[in-house]
């Protein structure tokens, strides 16, 4: 869901593999706040909704951390403003709009630095990349960006002002995914490998059924998978709740692998849309705000509406990865804002031209 899945590249050079993630990933992401609603409802889909919740962003992150390693190029700050700081700023204000005619709230709120509900993920992206030139000079960056994830769950004023939380605990999975080659995930490619990640998805649903219902473990299983309230909003004020925390982070590469086992490597067809990612990510909001107004959930409760809930999103998914929908938002995710970097490009220029 970066900037860098937008990039066009050559049909030889395209990596199938990674479309397919993405796109499945992208359908899990509106699968997940599609179920929102319905979880109280049924522990099956509670169960469903808290294991896509194990992984599926903290994937997201790692992959994009895989696409960030041209970071340091010419050229690669303005097109981080361009494709990812901007188009925040355009989304948190349609957001903000958007809730205050939905929701009929009294006043419309506008907060620029604190990220909207998704939003976190754009903001947190553009801090991702702008720590990674100093971490990667770290002697230990990876156990340094761990044991950041875990330590900032002890403060208890890091919410989403910044995306604070969210970003310091997410930042090792981009960090990770920075580091990881093609070859580490090509340890995953085997058939028996596809098998034993179906298997191991159907036993993580049953873990989280177990867990969420039967286990006299005392946690609030969603709230912790979000990543961003601070320990003792969790209720677990202890010295040792950032072992809970590293649990949890070790059930994410461990569901991760589970997935990344079983999607297809070669072309299929849906690789074509997993470059649009982004695209799904920033729109579908917009519907699931939408359906969460109306109560469906409460009007139509049962298996009928949760099978029609998943079919709906994906649907939607594959609506708001199409080639229409990229033409008619392409302004909005894409905007040319070439006139806002003439003078740095003039500079340059004359820079090159001096030498």
């Amino acid at each position: 869901m970066s900037e860098t899945n937008q990039e066009a590249r050559t049909p030889k050079s395209r990596d199938y593999y990674f479309d397919n993630v993405k796109f499945v990933l992208i359908m899990l992401v509106v699968l997940g706040h599609t179920y929102r609603p319905l979880i109280d409802e049924s522990g099956i889909v509670k169960a469903v909704y808290l294991a896509i919740y194990t992984f599926h962003m903290p994937l997201f992150i790692l992959v994009s951390g895989y696409f960030a390693k041209n970071f340091n190029k010419e050229g690669q700050n303005k097109k981080l403003i361009r494709s990812v700081l901007i188009p925040y700023f355009i989304f948190q204000v349609l957001y903000s709009l958007y809730d205050h005619f939905v929701y009929q709230t009294d006043e419309i709120e506008i907060a620029i630095l604190e990220p909207y509900w998704i939003m976190w993920f754009l903001f947190s992206l553009f801090l991702w990349r702008l720590m990674l030139p100093y971490f990667v000079n770290l002697k230990y960056p990876l156990i340094i960006a761990f044991l950041l994830s875990i330590g900032v769950g002890y403060i208890d004023d890091a919410d989403s002002f910044l995306s604070l939380s969210r970003t310091v605990a997410f930042f090792p999975f981009f960090l990770l995914g920075f580091y990881l080659r093609r070859k580490h995930f090509e340890v995953l490619f085997s058939r028996w490998k596809q098998i034993a990640g179906v298997a191991g998805g159907l036993s993580l649903v049953s873990l989280m059924y177990f867990l969420e219902f039967h286990s006299s473990i005392d946690l609030d299983y969603r709230r912790w998978l979000y990543f961003v309230f601070p320990y003792e909003d969790l209720g677990h004020p202890e010295w040792y709740a950032g072992t809970i925390r590293l649990a949890f982070i070790l059930l994410a590469l461990a569901a991760s692998a589970l997935f990344l086992a079983v999607i297809p490597r070669g072309k299929t067809f849906f690789s074509h849309l997993g470059s649009r990612s982004l695209y799904v990510y920033l729109l579908h909001g917009f519907f699931i705000k939408f359906y969460d107004s109306i109560d469906l959930d409460d009007k139509y409760a049962g298996p009928t509406m949760y099978i029609v809930a998943t079919l709906a999103a994906i649907a939607l998914t594959f609506i708001l990865s199409s080639g229409w929908i990229q033409n008619i938002a392409s302004p909005l995710l894409q905007p040319k804002m070439d006139w806002l970097f003439q003078k740095q490009e003039k500079r340059n220029q004359l820079n090159k031209a001096a030498y």
